[in-house]
């Protein structure tokens, strides 16, 4: 039995060493579904685990970027625990893995290992921008940073390059690889700049037309396509960022893939969350909108959006299933999804005069208060992309 006085992070490092299942572990098969969970009052964590237990997924239990770790004020070591805690009480005994997701930086990674991180996903994109050899030399640097921190424990290693404004040239994709074989550097996953737009919150699409999102999907399969040939002679999983809601991609990414794929997913469960909120707390619900309004531009700078706050309809004359029913995906509206998609790192650290969370604990008692209905709303969620994905029938 365990002593009431010890802190949450000891006891999950005590979880972790007693019961094998509740640490993660590399993952060197794909498909692997990356869980991506931002808040930090865990419950959507649980969720994922039981629907990962359930349909005997392999999945990214534990992911979150360094962007995400600074907008959420969180640390690797919460975002592991939390995963720890979630494999712990619903039992999932399948081998799960641990994203440390863009890291740029050395303290990044130094974190990332110290809370038992598997997975490290290096984010060169702006190196990418500038020249091929600073690249290089930057994963390089990187690599074997983390290999040092690591010692002799294995872990597996992600390159992202999807956060360019162009197309990741297969040229460019084969020269890195083959440089980086010849350094000795061991890559498992690509992440490239695909085709077409992944703008968060919304389905892919391949261009505007009159204000239109056109989905269209050749010019991405027949890029994955490339991709996959490339990854046949060098032997590592592509990796599909900002994956979540790309509902109309899945099936093309399965069958091209063969399954062999790495789909991350992560701020588009908020949103989910967001829906059970409005249906029992209008007020709340607009108060974030509000709120998120006022943050929209500052936070959405390092994203790439084509959001249109004119298509937003007057949120005062709705109730909260009509509201609940605008951030439905796909049928829902894309701007306000945007909205309280990227806001979501001011909304869950802000402060009210007391100092006290003005909403995150609100919205965690609504959650709590009605977790049947938060595990169904959440959990169709990520069956929806399962399904398309062929990983559940």
């Amino acid at each position: 039995m365990m002593n009431s006085w010890l802190s949450e992070q000891e006891i999950a490092t005590k979880l972790r060493k007693a019961l094998p299942y509740t640490a993660p572990q590399i993952l060197d098969r794909g498909p692997i579904f990356g869980m991506g969970y931002r808040p930090s009052w865990r419950l959507g964590n649980i969720v994922q685990a039981q629907i990962a237990k359930d349909l005997g997924l392999k999945v990214m239990l534990a992911q979150q970027s360094a962007r995400e770790i600074e907008r959420t004020k969180r640390t690797f070591q919460d975002v592991m625990d939390s995963a720890t805690y979630a494999a712990f009480l619903t039992e999932f005994k399948a081998p799960w893995g641990a994203d440390a997701d863009h890291l740029k930086q050395e303290k990044d990674i130094e974190e990332a290992v110290k809370a038992g991180f598997t997975h490290f996903t290096y984010d060169v994109s702006e190196e990418l921008k500038k020249d091929l050899n600073q690249t290089i030399a930057k994963i390089c640097d990187l690599y074997f940073f983390t290999q040092e921190l690591r010692g002799k424990e294995n872990f597996s290693t992600e390159i992202s390059l999807d956060e360019t404004e162009e197309t990741t040239k297969l040229a460019d994709l084969t020269f890195l690889l083959e440089e980086l074989k010849r350094n000795k550097v061991q890559v498992d996953e690509i992440a490239p700049r695909f085709p077409g737009y992944f703008e968060k919150g919304i389905d892919y699409y391949w261009q505007k037309e009159s204000g239109q999102n056109i989905r269209d999907t050749k010019a991405f399969e027949e890029y994955l396509e490339e991709v996959v040939r490339i990854s046949k002679k060098f032997g590592f999983r592509i990796s599909i960022h900002s994956g979540s809601d790309k509902f109309s991609l899945y099936p093309i990414i399965s069958r091209v893939t063969k399954n062999n794929f790495h789909l991350k997913t992560a701020g588009t469960h908020y949103l989910e969350e967001l829906k059970v909120v409005a249906k029992h707390d209008l007020d709340l619900f607009r108060e974030i909108y509000y709120f998120s309004l006022e943050q929209f531009q500052k936070d959405r700078a390092t994203y790439e959006l084509s959001t249109n706050l004119d298509n937003i309809p007057d949120l005062t004359k709705l109730n909260g299933e009509q509201m609940a029913s605008l951030l439905d995906s796909g049928p829902g509206n894309d701007d306000l999804r945007q909205v309280l998609h990227v806001t979501y790192g001011s909304v869950l650290t802000a402060k009210g005069h007391d100092g006290a969370p003005r909403f995150a604990d609100r919205c965690f008692a609504i959650l709590k208060k009605n977790e049947k209905e938060h595990f169904e709303v959440l959990g169709n969620h990520i069956k929806r992309h399962l399904k398309l994905l062929n990983l559940m029938e």
